[in-house]
C-alpha cells in the first residue's frame, strides 16, 4: 500500500463526506471528495483484486456517481460511474443477471410451497 493511498484514506476519513449526505456538502467539499475518491479508485485498480477489493472499488465508483450527479456533471459520466460500480460487483462474484434473479425467485417459491 503506497503512502499516497494511505494518506488519501486518512483524508477521506476526516472529510465531511463521511459524516453528512453528499447533497449537504458545499461545492468545495464536493470537489475535494471527488478528487480523493478518484485518486483512491486509481490506486485501488489492481489485477489481483479479491472479491472484497472489487466490492470496495464498487463503493468508490458509486460515491463518485453520486458526487457527479450532485455537481450536475454530464449524464454520460454519471452513468459511467454507476455502471463501473455494477461491473466491479460482478467482477467480485456478485451475479446481477436476470437469470440469477429468476433462479432465486424460483427457489423462494419452491420453499414456500
Amino acid at each position: 500500500m503506497s503512502i499516497d493511498f494511505k494518506e488519501n484514506i486518512i483524508r477521506l476519513m476526516q472529510h465531511p463526506i463521511m459524516h453528512k449526505p453528499i447533497s449537504e456538502l458545499t461545492g468545495s467539499e464536493q470537489s475535494q471528495a471527488y478528487e480523493l475518491l478518484d485518486s483512491l479508485v486509481e490506486s485501488s485498480m489492481d489485477n489481483s483484486c479479491t472479491q472484497i477489493g472489487y466490492i470496495q472499488i464498487s463503493r468508490l465508483y458509486y460515491a463518485l456517481g453520486e458526487l457527479a450527479y450532485e455537481q450536475g456533471d454530464a449524464p454520460e459520466r454519471i452513468i459511467k460511474y454507476f455502471l463501473s460500480s455494477l461491473h466491479s460487483l460482478e467482477k467480485g462474484g456478485i451475479d446481477l443477471s436476470l437469470n440469477k434473479w429468476a433462479e432465486l425467485v424460483n427457489l423462494r417459491q419452491s420453499s414456500e410451497s
